[in-house]
């Protein structure tokens, strides 16, 4: 009996049993049957075989994955307190740990793959070479570099698609955390700022960043042991982070995209949340940055603007501080940025 004659719902499972997604798509172009079978694969069976081809096809491996699948992650994780710990616990462990809890709660189609490698040429290469230029190695090689060749010359240590896939990663994660602070009445369910600073700490791990009062910072993960693999050994990840995510380059064009919708908040509270808005977007939002993206977003825009406006004071966010000092703070709402600062306080001194 050849293979084909073997009963449908035999022919069915066929994919579960695939060594990874290069395996997939030579059975799927084999013939029209194995065509057919493929395209009736789950998503979850298409994400665990396309995880098992990360180092190879979904470069930086296993942020790419991640990038695609944690938003899938995050709301499950939001429908119950077991869950969000869960998640948690996946994170305390490290980026491959986040990507284990995705290929076990998310799913891709083959459509979703073809649009993300499209993204790659549209979106991720051109955003990763402005990071590039503003704290990568094209940003230390300029001419002159500590004599006038930059505006703000420092020593910076960040492989640029990296930085921008944790970038990417923080907004998918936590956008509908950014949605329930701006439409309070509707009491989203939401992460807390503590679980937010766990992803960076644990998924952006960094030597700089230690315990001090009110941070603590558990030896899990990528912390644990020296030659972490998890650890970087050659780059400085949240130190380059809080360098780009404040660089006038990388702040300059996310005002542009800002202004375009309307002035700017006197008060602080709001201005802090409608940045931070703006940019806790995920993948998709990188659009907004490039030539004609923004249109696409406007009504978008528009709504979160017009809902921060009208946000009653009651309802804006509070600051979080942290240390002895109490110099070192970031907000309620989402703010990569400012949680970044928080959780290398020790690399500016705080005890």
């Amino acid at each position: 009996m050849g293979i084909l004659q073997l009963p449908t719902e035999l022919l069915l499972v066929l994919p579960q049993y695939l060594h990874n997604i290069e395996d997939f798509t030579n059975l799927s172009s084999s013939c029209r049957a194995f065509r057919q079978v493929c395209s009736d694969a789950s998503p979850n069976t298409i994400l665990r075989l396309a995880a098992s081809s990360s180092r190879v096809f979904f470069r930086p491996d296993p942020h790419f994955l991640i990038a695609a699948t944690v938003r899938q992650v995050s709301d499950w994780a939001l429908l119950s307190s077991d869950n969000t710990e869960a998640l948690r616990q996946a994170i305390q462990g490290g980026v491959y740990s986040l990507l284990d809890i995705c290929v076990e709660k998310a799913g891709l189609t083959m459509d979703d793959l073809r649009r993300l490698h499209a993204s790659r040429f549209s979106l991720i290469n051109p955003i990763s070479d402005m990071i590039d230029r503003c704290a990568g190695p094209q940003f230390m090689s300029t001419p002159d570099f500590w004599n006038g060749g930059v505006s703000n010359p420092a020593t910076i240590s960040l492989e640029p698609t990296r930085a921008l896939f944790q970038i990417i990663i923080y907004g998918e994660l936590f956008a509908s955390t950014m949605q329930a602070f701006l439409e309070p009445d509707r009491a989203l369910p939401r992460f807390d700022q503590e679980f937010r600073m766990d992803f960076i700490k644990y998924c952006i791990p960094d030597s700089m960043c230690s315990s001090y009062t009110g941070v603590t910072v558990l030896e899990v993960g990528p912390y644990v042991g020296t030659n972490n693999e998890l650890m970087p050994q050659k780059e400085s990840d949240q130190v380059g982070l809080d360098y780009l995510l404040t660089c006038r380059t990388w702040s300059e064009a996310w005002e542009r995209v800002r202004l375009a919708i309307g002035p700017d908040f006197d008060d602080v509270p709001r201005q802090i949340m409608w940045e931070r808005a703006v940019q806790t977007q995920g993948l998709e939002g990188l659009e907004m940055l490039r030539p004609g993206g923004l249109e696409r977003w406007r009504s978008r825009l528009e709504e979160m603007r017009k809902n921060i406006e009208n946000l009653p004071v009651e309802s804006r966010p509070k600051e979080c501080r942290y240390g002895s000092s109490g110099r070192y703070y970031c907000w309620e709402s989402p703010d990569m940025a400012a949680e970044i600062t928080v959780t290398l306080a020790t690399y500016w001194g705080e005890k």
